[in-house]
């Protein structure tokens, strides 16, 4: 006959199955990350201009490429999570609103890959004062004015003496 009574039966089984809890939960947590991979970024299109539709594509790679991808421009969300589909990629629309630069930026698990996209407003002639615009007069390559005019000549003028 056995001297054990119901009651630290109970206890040991309670004890024994709270210990395989605790092993389980640092298995767990101890468990490395699914590892995923967004490989590259790219961009349709060559001249990028507002209100204008471009295909973003990431190429992704690694255990964990089904998990969702999250895009953003500018740290602004482009859309919501998007599935891989298919396996290996992840593709979303994008109409930029503003001219200028543009941080696109597609992350998959512990992983991001950023681009930077120029985006240009197709009605906007661009800024005189600009030395990148041709038709800057105070831009050698460009316009009919001299060291005298635009904001950039009048100051060269100012230290010149002209």
């Amino acid at each position: 006959m056995s001297t054990t009574s119901p009651g630290l039966v109970g206890r040991r089984i309670g004890t024994g199955l709270a210990g395989f809890a605790a092993a389980t939960a640092v298995a767990v947590f101890a468990a490395p990350q699914a590892h995923a991979t967004v490989d590259s970024i790219t961009v349709s299109g060559a001249d990028h201009t507002i209100n204008t539709t471009y295909t973003l594509r990431a190429k992704l790679s690694g255990a964990g490429i089904g998990l969702l991808v999250y895009w953003s421009d500018n740290s602004d969300q482009i859309s919501g999570p998007k599935v891989p589909w298919p396996v290996g990629e992840s593709s979303v629309s994008w109409t930029p609103k503003t001219p200028g630069q543009h941080l696109i930026t597609a992350s998959q698990g512990g992983s991001t890959k950023t681009i930077v996209v120029q985006v240009k407003d197709p009605n906007d002639p661009g800024d005189p004062g600009d030395p990148g615009d041709p038709g800057d007069p105070g831009n050698p390559g460009g316009g009919t004015g001299s060291a005298g005019t635009g904001s950039a000549g009048k100051l060269l003028g100012g230290l010149l003496g002209r």
